[in-house]
């Protein structure tokens, strides 16, 4: 759950430092925050069953940690803001899915069940956004 948590961490990050670039316009920034909210909802959710285990939730890291470790720097326009969350994205989608067969408690796999739906609509809106081709193949995930 830790990893998890610091996923959403990551998620919270990226779209709080892109949102602040300049780089986007309204309409896209608006995404962005409504993405973004729905990552701090996973995170307080994520935080809360850590916390309920008896464990300390892992902290988030700097903005410039986030910005060296996710290259953010290297963003240059809203094309490539959109192509990185929706990188970010995926790579969210599959480590949630990835997690869920080992899960025994019905509870958290049904959690992580919500959060890789929630992050892979988000991946579709944003590789549609970024001009993705639809995905021919099933079992996109995982």
């Amino acid at each position: 759950m830790q990893g998890a948590l610091a996923l959403e961490h990551e998620g919270i990050a990226a779209y709080r430092i892109a949102g602040g670039s300049g780089l986007l316009s309204k309409g896209v920034l608006d995404v962005a925050l409504v993405f973004l909210g729905h990552h701090e909802g996973h995170r307080d959710s994520l935080a809360k069953l850590i916390a309920t285990a008896g464990a300390k939730p892992v902290e988030p890291k700097t903005d410039a940690e986030y910005i060296s470790a996710l290259n953010i720097g290297a963003l240059k326009s809203e094309g490539d803001v959109i192509k990185f969350a929706a990188g970010l994205e995926q790579g969210a989608t599959n480590a949630y899915v990835g997690q869920i067969a080992a899960l025994q408690d019905h509870k958290l796999a049904h959690l992580f069940a919500q959060l890789s739906t929630d992050e892979a609509v988000h991946w579709a809106i944003l590789n549609n956004a970024a001009g993705g081709a639809m995905p021919k193949s099933a079992y996109l995930f995982g």
